[in-house]
């Protein structure tokens, strides 16, 4: 009797240990991330710091030169895009103007069309809609700088904790395995590294797919004769590491610019965007994610859909890596009933 109290008081101790941690957590979600940015940047960093390392370097002057050729690399990249950016730039900010009214005069044109009525409330809804989507974006941001703010020191702040992770690295590792016991420990090492394994691989195939599908954009803007086609493509990368919402925000200044020279050139315009973001979604991302994860794409489409249903934005970025670790568990699940 005394025994089954004993155990239902530590389970009770558990339960309220557990649940007071998550509402401290909860409470401080803003610090929170500046420390979850710096663990995820530590992660990414770990490999070159170790190999840097072991050359001969102590650990931190070894994090150090990491730090150093990001950003020289940064630069560099940045340097050799930099002309044709402003130039792109400097050529879009003196034709918005052109760009606006021709717009405007467009939807103007469609509003004497003579379309059936229904047609016509359907347009100007979406219209409305549209604006008052933009403005309340405007206020919400307006109103929100303090946590703009605060995301902004987050990044500034990230890399200075990932430092401290990266030249600890190995203390804080064995400091969280200690707190099992050695079997456990030896199981939670081998899972962890399949792990890594599958992180590693998927972030790489992702990267490689938003830099495939921004020199796409660039290419299909360029032979249409869309203005700013470097422009585009950049942005078409970066929006693609944006799943679902990424091929909506690059869409938009594409087919507003190629509006601007006519309404058929929008049209192909749009037309490759579609081609371009089907291609991705359903081929090239199944295919090249699911190849370096060991997944069948019908698999990773599933994972990607079930992901949007369940956890929105951030069910989409962690659908298909959660899939693959899925898979590693209950594989080694398996293996262990089997044997």
């Amino acid at each position: 009797m005394e025994l089954n109290l004993n155990r239902i008081l530590r389970f009770i101790l558990v339960v309220v240990v557990v649940t007071a941690t998550i509402y401290f957590f909860y409470l401080v979600r803003e610090v929170l991330l500046t420390f979850i940015l710096g663990a995820i940047l530590a992660y990414l960093l770990y490999r070159p710091v170790k190999w840097i390392e072991n050359q001969g370097l102590k650990r931190a002057w070894a994090i150090l030169v990491v730090y150093l050729l990001g950003l020289l690399l940064a630069v560099l990249l940045f340097s050799l895009a930099l002309p044709g950016i402003i130039r792109e730039l400097s050529q879009f900010a003196s034709d918005f103007p052109r760009y606006a009214n021709e717009v405007t005069n467009y939807l103007q044109r469609l509003q004497v069309i003579d379309m059936p009525i229904r047609l016509q409330e359907v347009i100007n809804n979406n219209i409305s809609r549209m604006e008052s989507i933009i403005y309340k974006g405007l206020d919400n941001l307006i109103g929100s700088s303090y946590q703009l703010l605060g995301k902004l020191l987050a990044l500034v702040f990230s890399p200075i904790l990932a430092f401290y992770i990266l030249n600890d690295w190995e203390k804080i590792r064995d400091g969280i395995l200690n707190l099992f016991s050695p079997r456990t420990r030896l199981k939670l090492k081998a899972v962890t590294m399949e792990i890594d394994q599958i992180l590693i691989a998927y972030i790489k195939s992702y990267l490689f797919v938003a830099v495939l599908v921004g020199v796409m954009v660039t290419t299909a803007a360029a032979l249409l004769g869309v203005k700013f086609p470097l422009l585009l493509g950049i942005l078409s990368g970066v929006t693609n590491l944006i799943p679902y919402f990424g091929a909506f925000l690059s869409a938009i200044p594409a087919v507003g610019i190629a509006l601007g020279e006519s309404w058929r050139l929008a049209l192909y315009m749009l037309g490759a965007i579609i081609v371009i973001q089907q291609l991705e979604s359903n081929l090239i991302t199944p295919r090249i994610i699911g190849d370096s994860l060991g997944l069948h794409p019908l698999v990773v489409v599933f994972a990607l859909l079930a992901g949007g249903e369940l956890g929105g934005l951030w069910g989409l970025i962690l659908a298909v890596p959660g899939a693959a670790i899925l898979k590693l568990l209950l594989s080694r699940a398996y293996l262990k009933v089997v044997e």
